[in-house]
């Protein structure tokens, strides 16, 4: 009888110990993707944002203003009648 119950408290014993080993393995991993699931809403958020600037980017009319807007900021051109200043200041 004595037998059986030292069995039995020993295999009481290893199922606590590898539950809680799982637990906390559980409550590990648990954490990780919820830092994971963090960071990717923040990305979701950043592409949208980026995602409506192109979009009403898009949508503007292509007139004069807009093809000297974008030779100003993506070729550097300026008008001939323009003075360029630079300026080597942080």
């Amino acid at each position: 009888m004595t037998r059986t119950n030292l069995f039995v408290k020993i295999a009481m014993a290893v199922i606590i110990v590898v539950s809680v080993f799982t637990i906390v393995k559980l409550q590990v991993q648990f954490n990780e993707l919820n830092t994971q699931r963090k960071q990717l809403i923040e990305q979701v958020k950043t592409y949208a944002d980026v995602l409506e600037q192109k979009q009403e980017q898009l949508e503007e009319p292509f007139d004069d203003e807009y093809v000297i807007r974008i030779a100003r900021a993506k070729l550097g051109y300026h008008l001939p009648d323009e003075i360029i200043y630079y300026n080597d200041l942080n």
